[in-house]
């Protein structure tokens, strides 16, 4: 399959399942960060951002872009909690739709637009990139770190937090436990925390820190069994198409290749040069 079509499979598939992601999800997309064990899905979503942005040392009223933006909820909680200037974008125009109701609801002030991260461009750099639950959709991720500098000023912070692989997997278990999970996320492929490091250096950034806090988020895969057991998301799945039912067989897959520790939660924070 070509970028361009893998690309389009992407925005066509959350262009489809937004809405519904919304229902049973909330704003966010991505994992949880549970601190204690007993949060709400909504309140270790929330946490997994407070835990990255003090992370990476995100400054107040700095000028963000949140590249692969979901449905805005991370831009407009940087913009409500730390007075960032955030600028989302997404291959998704439904994505768009949904963030800007959602700042407009929040009352910030947010830009979201659709735009493929490989490509678009801005006037001026920001003081930091955001990049949560992305790269692996991408692709050429090593292409796009890469490319990545001209967005981006001279000593600012580039968090990147992803799935990533095991350093040690063999290959009877990526095919076994890992690609159907990649195959029903529509990620082309998944790399190491140390893969992570080297591209960061190379495309001319300081690698500050790295960790791996899959611990922390594996409860999320617990709360989306849970729900893609109900008969409504079932039925929806049937609904919706093979897309549908191949991300529903993926978060079991990723339950069971998290415990496996084939699957981690990776966190990387990297300064330019």
């Amino acid at each position: 399959m070509t970028d361009i079509a893998i690309k389009n499979r992407i925005r066509d598939f959350y262009d489809s399942l937004s809405p519904h992601f919304r229902d049973m999800w909330g704003e966010h997309l991505h994992d949880g960060y549970y601190e204690h064990g007993d949060e709400t899905k909504e309140i270790a979503q929330e946490k997994l951002v407070a835990y990255l942005a003090k992370r990476a040392q995100i400054p107040q009223g700095k000028r963000g872009l949140d590249i692969g933006c979901g449905m805005g909820a991370t831009s407009v909680w940087l913009a409500r909690h730390l007075g960032c200037h955030m600028t989302g974008i997404t291959l998704s125009s439904v994505q768009v739709e949904i963030a800007q109701q959602h700042a407009e609801q929040a009352g910030v002030e947010v830009a979201f637009k659709v735009s493929d991260a490989d490509t678009v461009t801005f006037d001026e750099p920001f003081d930091f990139l955001w990049m949560v639950g992305v790269l692996g959709h991408l692709p050429n991720q090593h292409g796009f770190l890469n490319n990545s500098p001209r967005l981006i000023k001279s000593g600012g912070r580039f968090l990147l937090a992803d799935w990533v692989i095991a350093p040690d997997v063999s290959e009877k278990d990526k095919r076994k436990y890992v690609d159907p999970v990649l195959e029903g996320m529509l990620m082309p492929d998944v790399a190491s925390v140390k893969n992570y490091v080297n591209w960061f250096e190379e495309s001319g950034y300081n690698v500050i820190s790295t960790e791996d806090i899959a611990n922390a988020t594996r409860k999320t895969w617990d709360e989306g069994i849970s729900i893609t057991q109900t008969p409504t998301i079932l039925q929806l799945a049937l609904e919706l198409g093979s897309d549908a039912l191949g991300l529903l067989s993926a978060i079991k897959g990723m339950r069971k290749a998290m415990d496996r520790g084939l699957i981690g939660y990776g966190v990387v924070v990297a300064e330019k040069r």
